[in-house]
C-alpha cells in the first residue's frame, strides 16, 4: 500500500465513516483513504464484545444525520450499532477506500513539500495533503488496569471488558464487577440473568439516569409524517432534551440530584440503599451520568439477582475479593471495569519539520485542530450529549476548510497559537479524565480556542464559522503534490458565476422564459448563442438584443432538437466557434397532452427527445467547452411536472423527471470539474407552451380544447420574473430553484404526502383553473 492522497482519515469507527461520507458528499473529487488498525469496521463497537455492550446515549443523536437511525430501540446493542456503521460504509461507497490492519504510528509534516508522511506499523509510508484523526480519545490496546494486591492468589478468573475473552462462560457463577461507570452498570444486568449472582463493587457511587429503551418519538412520528420529516423532528427533540438535561444539572444541581434520587427510590423502594450506594458526593455532570435503559440495573437489584457493595479493595484472596472492612466477596469471575486509558489522536507521534509536537503543550483551535500544526484535524465529540452531534460538526467544518484551500489555490492552513491557556479540553472530574489531562491540548477562554459543550449554540455557529479566522494560509508550491496541485483533474469549487465577457448557450430562446433569459444575459454582458426551432422569432429576438445591447456578440442557430442529427449539428457548431463557454442553459421543451394509453410511442419519443435527450446530448458534447475555463455552469430547466406527475401528462412528466434526475447526478459528478449545476422548476409561467402543446392521437376531440384552456388558465407567473430568478440562481450557484408558489407548494405536498398529494393537487388545480377562467381576460396578466 503506497501512494499520495488528498486526505487520510485515521479510524474506521463511527467518526471515521462519518468523516468519509461528508468528504465524498462535499468534495466528490477528493482522493482519500481510511486507515484502520483493526481488521473490521466499527471502532469502539467492534472492539468491545462484553455482555450487554450498548450505546450510552440515544441512537437518534448518536446515529448519522445523513442516515437516520430508524430502529425500534433508542438505546441499541453493540452488534446493531456495528452493523449500522458497516451498512453506512457500504452504501456510501466508503468500504473500498478502507485499508485494514493499517495502524498509524507516526506522522511527519514537511513544509517544503506541504504534505504529511504517515508511517504505519508494518513499515509502509503514505503521504497526504491533510490528515484527519478520527480515533476517539482512548487507547484501544488495553484499558486502565489498577494493580491489585494478591491477584496471583485468586482461584477464579480476572477479565477486563476491553479484551473480553470469547471462551468465558459466566452462567451459574458468582461474578464481581469492579467499577460504577457506564461499563459496569451495563455488565451487571446483562450478566445477572445467567449468573448465580452479580455484585457491583464500587469505590464511590455514580449518578444513574433511567431512560426508555425504545424510541418514543421517531417511531410514532413516522406513522403519521413522512420519514424525513419525522427523522428531523425526532433528532431535534432528543438533542434538545439531552442538552437541556445537562444545562439543568449544571444550573440547578440540587434539584437534579433530588430528581435522580427520587427515580432510584421509585425503582428500588429502599431509601437507605439509595443513600448508601446511589448518592454521589459530587454534583451531577461533574462526572458523566450513566444511562440505565428501562432502569435495568435497579430491576436486577430489586429482584435479588444483583447487589451493590460500596467499599475499598484490600486485596484479592483465593475465594474472591477482600475489602478493607474485612468483608470478602466470593467470586468465580471478577471483571475489572475500572475505566479507559485516554490517548489523543490515537497515540500517533507527530513531528513538524523534524520537531516533535507535544500535544499536551498545544492549544486546541475550535476543539478540532492544534495551534501551530498545519493541515491536521482531530475529531472530538461531546462528553455531555451524543458524541456524533459534535463529530458531524467537525467533519463539516473540515470539509469547508478543504474547500476553501481548493477554491483559493492554497495548500496549507495553520491555526494560530494564542499562547497560554489553562483550561483542560475535557472538563470532567472523572478519574480516567484526570489521569490523562496533560496528554490532551488545552482550550482558551475565547473563540476560536474555546470548546463549548452546547450543541444548540454550536449547531448555529460552527457551520457558519469563518474558516479564515486566526488561520495562516500558504499557497500551493511547485514541489510535491498538494490538494490544489492536481487541478487539471479536479478544479476548485467555483465562487459566484461571472456573466460578463463569457459565452452562454441557450436553447428554447425565441419565446417565453428563453426570450427573457437571453435579454437578461445580454444585459449582464454575456455573449450569446441562441438556439430555437422558430427561425423568424429567433431572428427578431437577436435583432432586438443587438439594438438594445450592442456590446455582446449574438449568434443564432435554428434547429429542431427532436432530431438527433440537428442536436449533433448544434454541438459541433458551438464547439467549432466557441472552444470555451461559461454557461449552458437547456431551456427548450414541448408538452404532450394525453394519458399513456392515448399517445403513440412516436409521440412519446418526440417529447423525450426534446425535453431529455437533447439536453443530455448537448451537455455531454459541450462539457469540454464548459470545463475549458474555470467556473462553468449548467442549467437544466425542468418543470413543476418534474416535481409531481399528474395524470394526463405521462410523457411530459417522464421527460422532466428524467431531466431532474440527470441534473441532480451531474451536480455531484461535475463538481470535481469545477462546473456548477442548477435545476430550475418553473411553476405556472405565462408562456405559449399550452397553445403549442402536442396532443396525443388517442385524446378525444372534445377534450382537446377544454384541456388547453384549463392548462393555459394556470399559467400566470410572469416569464420575465422567472428568467431573472434563474439568472440569480446561476450567480449564486444554487443547485435547485423552485419558481413560484405553484412549484413550491406541490413540492412540499409531495414530500409531506408522498401517496396522497396527487388527489390534493388535482382538487387545487381544478379549483384554480375554474377561478382563472371566470376572471375577465384583461385581469389575467
Amino acid at each position: 500500500m503506497t501512494g499520495h492522497y488528498d486526505v487520510l482519515i485515521i479510524g474506521a469507527g463511527l467518526s471515521g465513516i462519518g468523516a468519509a461520507w461528508r468528504l465524498r458528499e462535499a468534495l466528490p473529487g477528493t482522493t482519500f483513504a481510511v486507515l484502520e488498525a483493526r481488521d473490521a469496521i466499527g471502532g469502539t463497537w467492534d472492539l468491545f464484545r462484553y455482555p450487554g455492550v450498548r450505546s450510552d446515549s440515544d441512537m437518534i443523536t448518536l446515529g448519522y444525520p445523513f442516515r437516520p437511525w430508524r430502529g425500534a430501540e433508542s438505546i441499541a446493542s453493540g452488534d446493531r450499532i456495528r452493523d449500522y456503521i458497516r451498512r453506512t460504509a457500504d452504501d456510501g461507497g466508503i468500504t473500498p477506500h478502507i485499508r485494514f490492519r493499517a495502524r498509524v504510528t507516526a506522522a511527519s509534516w514537511s513544509s517544503a513539500d506541504a504534505r504529511w508522511t504517515v508511517s504505519l506499523a508494518d513499515g509502509t509510508e503514505l503521504t497526504c495533503g491533510f490528515l484527519y484523526a478520527c480515533t476517539g480519545y482512548y487507547a484501544y490496546d488495553r484499558g486502565h488496569e489498577p494493580e491489585f494486591a494478591g491477584v496471583a492468589d485468586f482461584a477464579g478468573r480476572l477479565v477486563h471488558p476491553q479484551s473480553w475473552p470469547s471462551d468465558l462462560d459466566h452462567r451459574g457463577r458468582r461474578v464481581v464487577v469492579i467499577g460504577s461507570g457506564a461499563t459496569a452498570v451495563t455488565l451487571v444486568p446483562a450478566m445477572s440473568r445467567d449468573a448465580a449472582h452479580v455484585t457491583m463493587l464500587q469505590r464511590s457511587p455514580s449518578y444513574l439516569l433511567p431512560l426508555p429503551r425504545r424510541d418514543l418519538i421517531g417511531r410514532p412520528a413516522r406513522r403519521v409524517l413522512p420519514a424525513a420529516l419525522a427523522d428531523r423532528l425526532s433528532h431535534g427533540v432528543y438533542a434538545g432534551l439531552t442538552q437541556r438535561l445537562y444545562e439543568a444539572a449544571r444550573r440547578h444541581p440540587r434539584a437534579t440530584r433530588a430528581a435522580l434520587r427520587a427515580a432510584a427510590v421509585a425503582f428500588l423502594r429502599d431509601r437507605a440503599s439509595v443513600d448508601a450506594h446511589f448518592t454521589p458526593a459530587y454534583d451531577p455532570w461533574d462526572q458523566r451520568l450513566c444511562v440505565i435503559p428501562g432502569g435495568d440495573l435497579y430491576r436486577e437489584i430489586r429482584a435479588g439477582r444483583a447487589s451493590v457493595v460500596t467499599g475499598h479493595i484490600d486485596r484479592f484472596v483465593p475465594e474472591g475479593v477482600r475489602l478493607r472492612s474485612g468483608q470478602v466477596l466470593e467470586a468465580d469471575v471478577v471483571v475489572s471495569a475500572t475505566g479507559l486509558r485516554l490517548r489523543p489522536i490515537g497515540g500517533v507521534r507527530l513531528t513538524v519539520d523534524g520537531e516533535p509536537v507535544s500535544i499536551g503543550d498545544r492549544v486546541a483551535y475550535r476543539g478540532m485542530m492544534l495551534g501551530g500544526v498545519p493541515n491536521l484535524a482531530f475529531c472530538m465529540g461531546y462528553v455531555n450529549v451524543s458524541w456524533t452531534l459534535r463529530a458531524d460538526l467537525c467533519h463539516r467544518y473540515v470539509c469547508r476548510l478543504l474547500e476553501h484551500l481548493d477554491r483559493h489555490g492554497l495548500a496549507v492552513a495553520i491555526p494560530d497559537d494564542p499562547g497560554e491557556a489553562a483550561r483542560p479540553l475535557i472538563e470532567l472530574s472523572s478519574g480516567y479524565v484526570r489521569r490523562a489531562l496533560d496528554l490532551f491540548p488545552r482550550q482558551g477562554d475565547r473563540d476560536p480556542w474555546r470548546v463549548g459543550q452546547d450543541y444548540r449554540r454550536d449547531a448555529r455557529t460552527v457551520p457558519r464559522a469563518d474558516v479564515t479566522e486566526r488561520m495562516t494560509f500558504r499557497p500551493a508550491r511547485e514541489r510535491g503534490r498538494t490538494m490544489s496541485e492536481h487541478s487539471a483533474r479536479r478544479r476548485p469549487r467555483p465562487g459566484p458565476y461571472r456573466f460578463a465577457g463569457r459565452t452562454a448557450v441557450l436553447t428554447g430562446a425565441a419565446g417565453g422564459i428563453g426570450e427573457h433569459l437571453a435579454r437578461g444575459l445580454a444585459a449582464r454582458g454575456s455573449h450569446l448563442v441562441l438556439v430555437d426551432v422558430d427561425d423568424a422569432r429567433l431572428a427578431a429576438l437577436a435583432e432586438r438584443i443587438r439594438a438594445e445591447f450592442p456590446g455582446p456578440a449574438v449568434r443564432t442557430i435554428v434547429a429542431d432538437l427532436a432530431d438527433r442529427d440537428a442536436v449533433d449539428g448544434v454541438a459541433a457548431r458551438v464547439r467549432a466557434e466557441h472552444p470555451a463557454i461559461g454557461l449552458l442553459i437547456n431551456n427548450a421543451g414541448i408538452a404532450l397532452g394525453g394519458r399513456f394509453d392515448q399517445v403513440t410511442v412516436a409521440e412519446f419519443e418526440t417529447v423525450m427527445n426534446v425535453n431529455f435527450r437533447a439536453p443530455m446530448l448537448l451537455t455531454h458534447a459541450l462539457l469540454p467547452a464548459l470545463t475549458a475555463e474555470p467556473g462553468g455552469h449548467l442549467v437544466n430547466v425542468s418543470s413543476l411536472f418534474g416535481l409531481i406527475a399528474p395524470a394526463g401528462h405521462s410523457a411530459y412528466a417522464a421527460s422532466k423527471f428524467a431531466l431532474r434526475g440527470l441534473s441532480q447526478v451531474l451536480h455531484s459528478e461535475l463538481a470535481h470539474l469545477g462546473v456548477g449545476v442548477t435545476t430550475a422548476h418553473p411553476g405556472g409561467v405565462r408562456t405559449r407552451i399550452a397553445e403549442r402543446a402536442l396532443i396525443g392521437s388517442g385524446v378525444p376531440a372534445d377534450e382537446v380544447e377544454a384541456g388547453r384552456r384549463q392548462f393555459a388558465a394556470l399559467l400566470r407567473y410572469p416569464p420575465e420574473r422567472a428568467a431573472e430568478r434563474i439568472l440569480r440562481a446561476v450567480a449564486r450557484r444554487r443547485a435547485r430553484l423552485l419558481i413560484g408558489a405553484d412549484a413550491a407548494v406541490p413540492d412540499l405536498l409531495a414530500r409531506l404526502l408522498p401517496n396522497g398529494h396527487a388527489r390534493v393537487m388535482h382538487a387545487l388545480t381544478s379549483a384554480a383553473a375554474a377561478r382563472a377562467q371566470r376572471r375577465p381576460h384583461g385581469h389575467r396578466a
